[in-house]
């Protein structure tokens, strides 16, 4: 018994042994790769800061050739203005290339970023990082609204209780205020969110946040129930407007017409430039994609019909918003300041959401720009990526 005990000690020696060789030769080559990684890691961020120099001076290169092609433009030599033109054609390619990389590249946070997150770095260096959260974004949006659309509702036939008044107020601050830091951020990592889209959800953060200390009073009382109509109404549209968005967007980024972090926005004026980009994708020189354009824009149109109505509809809702309001803090037993406040913000947003629409139809009754439209093209689609890797598209192979 001793003998077999002692026997089966030195074979469980022997195991342990190896074990450990095996566990210390294993460990020593993670270290190994753990070191050249901090190295790698070391030379991408002296590589990043290299390349944020060579971007910013080029950029600058390129402003003052600009400047000094500007001067060269009334030559009267013909031969001489196609070759300003080339160059001028060139200096824009480049001028979107260097955007292009300074997407790619970490940069210093915003004014709004900073106040929030401090100097967190937020820019996603991976391009399936900057997807994924963009379309965590999209998710977020779609997830919350319907949410708070239907709390609205029930709160429009339940009005006996302030607290869960005070409920929704809270949550739709929380909602725009979270809205604006993931756009942001958005931004920080290439979405091309611009104009008043950009301060959009910052106007409504601050019509909520008024609505959230607005005391209960006989001048809440009398826009309470519209308000909570209006948020049931103006959220369902968004719902409405956001599948229409992401149908048109996926077709657009499969056409190479649209950047892949663009995102769905609360507003006609983008179903508009989406869709006119679309109708004037007809260049496309890959017969498929032709045809998938033309098949596709009965189904966008009639939609883009029915959207109008409804947005249309929400923007004259903001103005009767506005105008109840006005009525309102113009009644002898109104001693808040509340409702002045509201009803200016209402009348603001109606009227940025409606020049905004009709700048946008204007600016999109003019061609595209061609040469946009070739290097999103080149840059984006399908049938570039697979030519640069050697593979011939099945529209081309048909040929």
């Amino acid at each position: 018994m001793v003998r077999c005990s002692e026997s089966g000690f030195l074979l469980f020696m022997e195991d342990m042994k190896q074990m450990a060789e095996k566990f210390e030769s294993e460990f020593d080559a993670f270290v190994k790769r753990y070191e050249q990684y901090i190295e790698l890691s070391e030379k991408i961020k002296a590589d990043q800061n290299a390349c944020k120099r060579d971007i910013k001076h080029y950029k600058m290169y390129i402003k003052m050739l600009r400047s000094k092609l500007s001067r060269l433009e009334s030559s009267p030599n013909i031969h001489d203005q196609v070759e300003l033109a080339v160059m001028k054609n060139s200096f824009e390619d480049k001028a979107h290339i260097l955007r292009d990389m300074e997407d790619c590249l970490p940069k210093q946070n915003g004014l709004y970023l900073r106040i929030i997150l401090g100097t967190v770095d937020v820019s996603f260096t991976s391009k399936q990082d900057k997807f994924e959260y963009k379309n965590n974004y999209e998710n977020f949006k779609i997830t919350v609204s319907a949410i708070i659309s239907i709390y609205a509702l029930f709160l429009y036939f339940f009005n006996q209780y302030s607290l869960l008044d005070s409920i929704i107020h809270l949550l739709i601050v929380w909602y725009y205020c979270t809205l604006t830091i993931r756009e942001r951020i958005l931004m920080q990592n290439g979405s091309r969110i611009k104009g008043w889209w950009a301060m959009y959800h910052f106007i409504l953060t601050a019509e909520a946040a008024v609505m959230l200390i607005w005391p209960s009073s006989r001048s809440y009382s009398e826009f309470r129930d519209q308000f909570m109509l209006y948020v049931f109404y103006i959220l369902i549209v968004q719902c409405m407007q956001y599948y229409y968005q992401v149908g048109c967007l996926y077709k657009l980024r499969a056409l190479g017409e649209r950047p892949s972090m663009d995102i769905t926005v609360g507003g006609f004026a983008f179903s508009i430039h989406w869709s006119y980009i679309l109708i004037s994708s007809h260049e496309k020189p890959a017969a498929i994609i032709v045809l998938s354009c033309h098949g596709y824009m009965s189904w966008m149109s009639s939609r883009l019909s029915f959207v109008l109505v409804f947005l249309l509809s929400a923007y004259a809702f903001q103005i009767h918003n506005a105008y109840v309001l006005y009525r309102i803090s113009r009644a002898p037993y109104c001693q808040e300041w509340q409702p002045a406040v509201v009803g200016l913000i209402y009348a603001f947003v109606a009227t940025g959401n409606l020049l905004t629409t009709l700048m946008v139809v204007k600016q999109k009754l003019a061609l595209l720009n061609p040469r946009k439209r070739g290097y999103l093209s080149k840059k984006y689609s399908t049938s570039f990526h697979l030519e640069s890797k050697g593979v011939v598209p099945d529209s081309q192979k048909e040929k």
